[in-house]
């Protein structure tokens, strides 16, 4: 309705505009208007050009109102429009639902034990295994004794020689000793002057290739004379080659003696020294 009154009024004033330009002026001949009148005519020119300007203020205004209503309407049409069409959004918080756990059901698997089928058993076979032994060196035992008697009754010795020997002149009694199986008189003798104390030198003789004995408990060969020196007898035996070249056997008893004459003062005569 508010645009069809706006257009009504823009239709009343260009209808107004038109018959003011059509309407004929008719000329006037008259004597020169006096200072009132023409006064009067402009007091109505500017009346006239009052109203205009005023109705076309007012046409402007209703112009801008019709604008301003119109636009307000439709922003409250699409407002209208938006609220029909959009649906708010509803957020609904409930309560946390905790599914409860299912009890995974334990499943106890039965075992059936099948009875043991009757086993026959067979006698193993007895074998007999061999037993190697080792070959072991036997331990014997045999005696030894060192004496030196001769030389102190050979008057050849002086105080200072005399004092280092025994008064008897047993260096060694008859002692037990143990050997192994290949030894010789002279490793026996060896290791029995080593364990008890007894001074013993000795050399080896490449002819031979046997030990030569030079001295026993400080008294050495050719102390008593040219003739002097020790020797050894095997089971009153006196051997006629090295100490070291004789081999012991169980039972042997070993005898060291010092001669002054080539073994005829101890029994040993015509036969060399150890």
């Amino acid at each position: 309705m508010k645009r069809s009154f706006f257009l009504l009024l823009v239709l009343l004033l260009c209808l107004t505009a038109c018959g003011k330009q059509t309407a004929p002026t008719v000329p006037t001949v008259s004597p020169q208007p006096s200072a009132t009148a023409q006064t009067t005519t402009e007091t109505t020119q500017a009346d006239t050009t009052e109203t205009a300007s005023a109705a076309a203020t007012t046409t402007t205004t209703a112009v801008t109102t019709t604008t301003a209503t119109t636009t307000a309407a439709t922003t409250a049409s699409r407002q209208s429009t938006e609220k029909a069409t959009t649906k708010p959004s509803v957020t609904t918080t409930g309560p946390a639902t905790t599914e409860p756990t299912k009890a995974t059901p334990t499943t106890t698997k039965q075992t059936t034990t099948r009875p043991a089928a009757p086993v026959t058993t067979t006698a193993p076979r007895t074998t007999t295994a061999r037993t190697t032994t080792a070959p072991t060196t036997a331990v014997q035992r045999c005696s030894i004794s060192i004496v030196c008697d001769t030389a102190l009754r050979s008057g050849a010795l002086d105080d200072a020689q005399k004092a280092v020997l025994p008064q008897n002149g047993v260096l060694l009694a008859k002692t037990s000793v143990s050997f192994q199986e290949g030894e010789s008189v002279f490793d026996v003798l060896q290791r029995t002057c080593r364990a008890n104390g007894i001074p013993m030198e000795f050399t080896m003789t490449p002819v031979y290739q046997s030990a030569y004995i030079e001295g026993i408990g400080n008294l050495y060969e050719f102390d008593c004379g040219a003739a002097s020196g020790w020797m050894y007898a095997v089971n009153g035996v006196y051997p006629n080659y090295g100490c070291s070249k004789y081999p012991l056997k169980p039972g042997d008893v070993i005898t060291w003696r010092y001669t002054c004459d080539l073994g005829a003062d101890i029994g040993g005569a015509g036969v060399q020294q150890n």
